[in-house]
């Protein structure tokens, strides 16, 4: 995989919540379209998993949030190495104040879930051993 791209509704507000809640690393920035419409991208990628984010606002705002009942994206997951970090992970959400699941066991894997600003669904899995 090169990079997911996500549409989001605020850059700022964004950012601030992959880079600082998540640990996403800037890598680079671009504007797309002439100086006067142009539309910044903000490259990040995680350290851990090496998943990297194109995060940009749209050309034209729809005001609506993420909609995993819609065709298209359901979820994002990433992949933890062992249970401590999942747990590391859930204490991580809960002291920057994001909702959360607690751990949960699908029998097949451990996870949490929780939401980015825009609703766009994330989960930290941690998959169980064969």
């Amino acid at each position: 995989m090169a990079h997911v791209a996500l549409v989001v509704r605020d850059m700022t507000t964004s950012v601030h919540f992959y880079e600082d809640v998540l640990g996403f690393e800037r890598i680079g920035e671009v504007t797309e379209g002439p100086p006067a419409e142009g539309h910044p991208r903000r490259l990040t990628r995680h350290p851990g998993s090496g998943l990297t984010l194109g995060i940009h606002e749209p050309h034209r705002r729809s005001g609506d949030r993420f909609d995993p009942q819609r065709t298209g994206l359901d979820h994002v997951a990433v992949t933890v190495p062992d249970r401590t970090t999942l747990d590391a992970w859930s204490t991580r959400l809960a002291e920057h104040g994001i909702e959360h699941s607690p751990v949960r066991d699908a029998g097949y894997a451990e996870f949490v879930s929780f939401c980015d600003p825009d609703g766009i669904a994330w989960e930290m899995w941690l998959p169980t051993p064969d």
